[in-house]
């Protein structure tokens, strides 16, 4: 008993440091392009246009991409805190810790509180899930949803609750907020799957309150939608159809109005979830191994009810898998709903709480580490806040002008100031107008306004790749 208290409390401990870790980095490192940079810049246009329908790419440039439940985040938040990186996170970190509140409190009130702390620690010590909720991204608020989601279902179903019947739908529209109709699918598919496994699809619909869950449901979603199709007519066709089935159905998708669609080889996902899900994912891997040669056995009534647990967070946690196998534009983030299901299964497994502990302090240690390394300046990334930080009062207050390529970063570091340029005779036509302005290019492009640089303008600064120039009178 001493030996286990003292695992209990080593857990916690580790546990408490990586998120408290966590906390403490949100503000201590840029934000980097492309990723964060472009979320919080919409969220940062929010706040400061109060158009709280239409999360906007640039000023009065729409933003169809995503629903607008991350920047509405993000905005309020910079409404209390200020406009800066950890204003812009802590939302999403919140988020991230509702996430793991929910799994504590589902295994704790459905198993036991070592399961519960068990199942903490192994999503905890997960570096997707770690790095993920620290991040300006959508996907914290679609990991939320989908584990209330799972775990509400569960509840209503073995418990006939008609409070989670309801927080299952109050999940839904979390999700139709968050990312969109992609929730509903990453919900349904393992629901779906396990139901007719069992020979339970009757009974699954049955056990959910569809008439109140589905007027909450529309209730909290629909009015969105609609408001956003009246203000930027198009948003609808370009979300559901574009975003929703030629992102993933067609490899290198030119449909995508904000960057360039993510060309991966089909079957990617599995790769993305050993990384994201480490190191559980390798120990899935091998207990998985170790189950398929006891499952041989013949099963108690006890055994038969375990297992029919169990198979529904399998399906849980291959539910991303199964959706975006064959699907081209994929990013590692997608793999994040998993991670709660794998947290449950192996919490349930016949794996020691010594070895456990002991695979969740050296990801900690690696998690630690990788941050430090991360928060020191040694990452490779680029952010703007670097490349703009040097200047002085004087040259911020001038126009700021970034050849060919404006980073998101550039845009949220100088209040939506920095502009683009593309031709040479936009400079020519600047230069003729006479006000002084910074000029600021990246080194591999910087042959293209070489001549003009040289003879017109002053060089202030070299950093990060990028060279700053005073033009102007």
């Amino acid at each position: 008993m001493l030996v286990s208290n003292r695992l209990i409390q080593l857990s916690l401990l580790l546990i408490a440091i990586l998120i408290g870790s966590r906390l403490i980095s949100l503000g201590m490192y840029p934000l980097f392009d492309t990723t964060e940079a472009r979320y919080a810049e919409i969220a940062r246009i929010m706040f400061e246009t109060r158009d709280w329908i239409t999360p906007q790419f640039d000023y009065n440039i729409p933003f169809w991409g995503k629903p607008p439940l991350h920047t509405w985040f993000s905005a309020i938040s910079f409404a209390l805190f200020g406009v800066n990186e950890f204003s812009a996170r802590i939302p999403h970190f919140l988020t991230g810790i509702a996430t793991l509140i929910t799994l504590y409190y589902f295994a704790k009130t459905h198993f036991s509180k070592l399961v519960a702390i068990r199942s903490t620690l192994i999503l905890t010590t997960s570096l997707g899930f770690i790095v993920a909720i620290g991040m300006v991204m959508t996907d914290s608020q679609l990991l939320f949803s989908i584990t209330l989601a799972m775990v509400s279902f569960y509840h209503c179903y073995f418990n006939a609750s008609k409070f989670a019947g309801i927080c299952f739908f109050v999940a839904l529209a979390i999700g139709m907020l968050a990312k969109g109709p992609v929730a509903i699918i990453l919900i349904g598919i393992p629901l779906t799957l396990w139901s007719i496994h069992h020979k339970k699809l009757w009974h699954a619909l049955s056990s959910l309150p569809w008439l109140a869950g589905s007027a909450i449901l529309l209730t909290l979603t629909l009015p969105w939608y609609l408001l956003a199709e009246l203000k930027t007519p198009g948003f609808l066709d370009y979300f559901l159809w574009g975003e929703h089935v030629q992102r993933f159905l067609v490899s290198g998708w030119q449909g995508d109005l904000y960057g360039s669609a993510h060309k991966e080889t089909k079957g990617t996902i599995w790769l993305f979830w050993l990384a994201v899900a480490f190191p559980w994912s390798f120990i899935a891997i091998w207990q998985s191994g170790r189950s398929l040669i006891s499952s041989q056995k013949k099963r108690s009534g006890n055994e038969e009810h375990s297992a029919l647990i169990k198979q529904y967070f399998i399906y849980w946690a291959l539910s991303p898998m199964l959706l975006f196998t064959f699907a081209g534009n994929i990013l590692p983030a997608y793999v994040l709903p998993s991670l709660p299901a794998l947290a449950l299964l192996l919490a349930l497994s016949k794996i020691t709480f010594r070895k456990l502990v002991l695979y969740a302090l050296l990801s900690a240690t690696l998690i630690l580490t990788a941050l430090s390394y991360f928060i020191s300046g040694y990452s490779s990334k680029v952010s703007h806040r670097d490349v703009l930080q040097n200047l002085t009062q004087s040259q911020l207050s001038q126009p700021i002008y970034y050849w060919h390529k404006r980073p998101f970063s550039a845009q949220f570091y100088s209040n939506g100031a920095a502009q683009k340029l593309t031709t040479i005779k936009e400079l020519i036509l600047l230069d003729e107008n006479g006000a002084p302005f910074i000029l600021v290019s990246n080194e591999k492009q910087l042959f293209e306004i070489a001549v003009y640089a040289q003879s017109q303008c002053i060089q202030i600064n070299k950093t990060k790749g990028f060279v700053l120039y005073q033009c102007g009178n």
